[in-house]
């Protein structure tokens, strides 16, 4: 009877030890699932087209996210970008509007990319700042993000726009943030 009490025990334990196995193998990381970070953030020239509207100057600035581990391969990237100041006739307000395109190297972000744009002075003194997300799908190729738009508080409104002289692009850092989430397409 022993031995066969003995034979009951080692199965059950075979047994319960199955689904703790199993759990601890579900954990790992799914294939093509890590996470990414923008290489550098980009600087921009600000330049008065007209009294009412101020814009950044193109020379060839793109915002490139890199796999955080192994390779750091090239994810996703905007580039194309243009930030533009418009303000009302009275100059009390003002609207910031951000574009450009995105392309996707075989990789989607599950949560938008977090990116946080400075207005400066031409001395470097920032003036301003907003957060905004920009989503990257598998089929994007070059293709033009809808604008996003932002109304500066009126308050400060027509200092902002009569002393920027640059913008800065810039990843949003937040704390106990780990890059963008990405996984790879197909």
């Amino acid at each position: 009877m022993t031995l066969t009490r003995y034979a009951i025990l080692l199965g059950l334990c075979a047994v319960l030890a199955s689904p703790v196995c199993a759990e601890t193998s579900s954990r790992s990381k799914p294939d093509g699932v890590g996470s990414a970070e923008l290489e550098q953030p980009v600087v921009f020239d600000i330049n008065a087209r007209s009294g009412a509207l101020k814009e950044t100057v193109q020379k060839g600035q793109a915002l490139i996210w890199r796999g955080k581990e192994g390779d750091k391969e090239r994810q996703f990237q905007v580039d194309n970008i243009s930030v533009a100041f418009l303000r009302n006739e009275t100059g009390s307000q003002v609207k910031t509007t951000f574009s450009g395109n995105v392309s996707s190297h075989g990789y989607l972000t599950s949560d938008d990319a977090k990116l946080n744009l400075t207005v400066r002075t031409k001395a470097g003194a920032a003036l301003y700042s907003w957060s905004f997300g920009i989503a990257v799908k598998c089929g994007d190729s070059n293709k033009p993000l809808t604008p996003l738009s932002n109304d500066m508080p009126m308050d400060i409104a027509a200092n902002v726009f009569a002393n920027a002289g640059a913008v800065e692009v810039a990843e949003l850092t937040e704390q106990d943030s780990h890059g963008v989430k990405t996984q790879r397409c197909g």
